[in-house]
């Protein structure tokens, strides 16, 4: 009987602490130990439109190929029209065998984006994404998202 008390209480006693533990945080909570000086803020419109940009091409974006990992940086922004321009590719973009390819861009008016070898033949075609700016939908085969570049 005794035991059977102490494991109820027990019980009770760690339902508590979870349920506080998952309970919404406060404004400016305070986490960790004192000395530590970390507080957690919530932000607002106000806040978040004072946030300033980082420094770096305005136009620059992030191509992670998902099935090598290797990640490259492109800069600029693709051309809308008919005709492919050169693709200012990275030097890291030669360690995914997909975007190694890739030589040219052009933004099409439908909203997505292909990518060319130096042939202009199509290696990669994008739309616009979930969560990303584009996720790669041709060929099947190959997994590629673009993100804004960060610095």
């Amino acid at each position: 009987m005794n035991f059977t008390a102490t494991v109820l209480g027990t019980a009770a006693a760690a339902l508590l602490l979870i349920a506080q533990l998952q309970a919404a945080p406060e404004h400016s909570l305070e986490l960790g130990d004192a000395n530590a000086g970390v507080t957690v803020t919530n932000l607002n419109a106000e806040h978040v439109g004072a946030i300033q940009p980082r420094a770096g091409h305005a136009n620059a974006v992030r191509l992670i190929d998902l099935r090598s990992g290797a990640s490259c940086k492109v800069a600029g922004k693709a051309p809308k029209g008919q005709g492919f321009a050169p693709a200012p590719m990275g030097p890291d973009c030669a360690n995914s065998p997909a975007l190694a390819k890739v030589s040219q861009w052009r933004a099409n008016h439908d909203g997505t984006l292909d990518m060319a070898d130096a042939s202009g033949r199509t290696v990669l075609r994008f739309m616009p994404g979930d969560g990303v700016l584009y996720e790669s939908v041709y060929p099947q085969n190959e997994f590629v998202t673009i993100v804004p570049a960060r610095g």
